[in-house]
């Protein structure tokens, strides 16, 4: 009997775990969170690092910011524009600051294998701002030959702390929208009697192969979908405080009235539902692809 071939690793993903296996990533990511705990323990810092104000994360909308600044620079040394080099190198380091923030933010609030490539990502990240303030310190001295190197290969640096922050964020889906691609049910579908929905407790209801939560709050049905937008966790494990579901996995809060989302990491509102009653029956009806 033939052996079936065993799966071979393209060099991209052989590189990643080769990253993720680097020795002594988990005990620093414990110290780190264990020493960035004072901060992390804020939640409305969190809350304004995180981007819940925003919408959605707030860290990928300011890293394009900096690199746009530097990767300008190279442009402005060519044409001979010297000030304008030295300060879009100054402005890219200076919003670097908060984007760094709003990253340390988002990393602390993962685990195993993405938090380890994460903090590769986010040190990665501090190499390009240390090559581009010798760069800046160049620059400022008259040195403008040696600040061009320093901001070459600070972009070059960019570029693979950029190639993580893509594998993280399209690769294994950190800071999107976990309800995004939940669709569904397209049609009015039975799910429940009225009598079994109480006010202010939350009902878990078997829909389409997942589970949708169904509560009252002042007399009104509300259905929302059970995944956490920020991880994908299950918010029917979690806590209902004062009209609100926490979830057990980071603590984010959603209002059970319409899905709002009240308190990260999370940014995104949960889905909700539209319902209605007949014979004494609860149906829903979710979002149509």
């Amino acid at each position: 009997m033939s052996k079936k071939p065993v799966p071979t690793q393209l060099p991209y993903q052989q590189i990643i775990a080769a990253i993720e296996a680097i020795p002594g990533l988990e005990s620093l990511s414990d110290w780190l969170v264990t020493a960035l705990g004072p901060v992390t323990r804020q939640r409305q810092l969190m809350d304004l690092l995180h981007g819940r104000w925003l919408g959605h994360s707030l860290h990928p909308a300011l890293s394009d910011v900096p690199i746009g600044m530097w990767v300008s620079v190279p442009v402005l040394d060519l044409i001979g524009d010297r000030t304008g080099a030295t300060l879009l190198t100054a402005m890219g380091c200076i919003v670097s600051g908060a984007t760094a923030a709003t990253g340390a933010a988002d990393w602390s609030v993962t685990v195993g294998r993405d938090r380890r490539l994460a903090l590769v990502h986010g040190l990665a990240n501090t190499t390009v701002l240390g090559l581009q303030l010798a760069s800046l310190a160049a620059r400022l001295r008259g040195r403008t030959g040696r600040g061009r190197l320093l901001s070459a290969a600070g972009l070059t640096a960019g570029v693979a702390a950029a190639y993580l922050g893509g594998e993280l964020v399209f690769g294994r889906a950190l800071a999107v929208d976990h309800d995004a691609w939940i669709y569904g049910p397209s049609e009015w579908t039975d799910v429940a009697a009225e009598t079994d929905v109480s006010e202010g407790a939350v009902t878990v209801v078997d829909v389409e192969s997942r589970k949708i939560l169904l509560t009252r709050v002042d007399g009104r049905l509300s259905a929302l979908e059970n995944t956490c937008t920020h991880a994908g966790g299950p918010l029917n494990e979690g806590t209902v405080e004062d009209g609100d579901i926490v979830c057990p996995w980071h603590g984010s809060r959603f209002r059970l009235s319409d899905g709002a989302v009240l308190g990260g990491p999370a940014t995104f509102p949960v889905r909700q539902l539209e319902t209605r009653t007949a014979a004494g029956r609860v149906q829903i009806r979710g979002r149509q692809e």
